[in-house]
């Protein structure tokens, strides 16, 4: 019990609204789940992932900068149970899912997973290492594809939504998290604002900046487009046999919806961009 109140109230401390509240939750529910586990040995090692996670906390709270960079990935989905969790709502891959296919078939049937693998690892790097392969055979070949597609999908990281994107920009050019109070009535947000200044650890804006600015060097934003082609099954061969099923007086439609995915990594992503005034900052000089 005692690790468990430490990862809550260090977790209530951080300063990402967002990565606050995963870290809460999550911990509320492993502690649930796991509360009654029986075997011991199970029970002792995820004690001490327990611990490891909380101590991660406290150095994070105390602005040590890898160490809350290291919470924010956790908490955006760049690594740890919410990457899983955000492939799955993003580009449709569920947790237990098996991918399997040429890259023609998994560009057909999985149109966002394959146009994020290849943006962030290239095309060349979704195909099989042929100097992997054992035998030539075609079997052997599309087993080692399906296998090669488990170690792609580790190795990607989820998108973001255009919402997240823009809370992510602006935490990184302005150095502050004044959205919490967004839409809450003037006494909620007075309150708010209570609550922050008495619980909330805030690091300095020059090293927020430097934080958000770094974690952008991870995060895509998918922008999805919806375009009409011609639908391909309504002159194709054998269309009459296919039309069979169709009700009497409906016809194919000449054009249908294709979805086309893009990825937008932030202009700001990476160092900041050195200024009279923050050099001036940095020296404690005054103006």
């Amino acid at each position: 019990m005692a690790v468990y109140r430490g990862i809550l109230q260090n977790a209530r401390m951080f300063f990402d609204d967002t990565t606050r509240e995963f870290v809460q939750s999550y911990a509320k529910q492993q502690f649930r789940i796991n509360q009654h586990d029986q075997k011991t040995t199970r029970a002792h090692r995820k004690l001490k992932n327990a611990r490891t996670t909380m101590h991660l906390l406290e150095r994070a709270n105390k602005h040590v900068f890898k160490d809350v960079l290291s919470v924010l990935e956790f908490g955006y989905g760049r690594k740890g149970p919410r990457k899983p969790m955000m492939l799955e709502s993003t580009v449709g891959i569920g947790v237990r899912e098996e991918i399997f296919g040429s890259l023609h078939t998994v560009a057909k049937y999985r149109p966002a997973f394959y146009a994020l693998a290849v943006h962030q690892l290239g095309e060349s790097r979704l195909n099989v290492n042929p100097q992997t392969l054992r035998s030539s055979h075609p079997l052997n070949v599309a087993k080692m594809q399906d296998a090669h597609w488990r170690t792609v999908r580790h190795q990607l990281l989820p998108p973001v939504d255009a919402a997240t994107m823009e809370v992510l920009e602006h935490r990184a050019r302005t150095g502050t998290v004044d959205n919490e109070d967004a839409g809450l009535t003037p006494e909620d947000a007075e309150l708010v604002r209570k609550w922050t200044a008495r619980w909330v650890r805030m690091p300095e804006p020059r090293q927020m900046r430097r934080l958000y600015r770094k974690l952008l060097e991870s995060v895509d934003q998918m922008v999805v487009t919806t375009e009409m082609v011609p639908n391909p099954g309504k002159y194709a061969r054998g269309v009459a046999r296919r039309n069979t099923n169709v009700a009497p007086g409906v016809e194919k439609p000449d054009w249908i919806p294709k979805k086309t995915y893009g990825f937008r990594r932030s202009a700001m992503a990476g160092k900041e961009a050195k200024s009279v005034a923050s050099i001036i900052d940095i020296a404690g000089l005054e103006a």
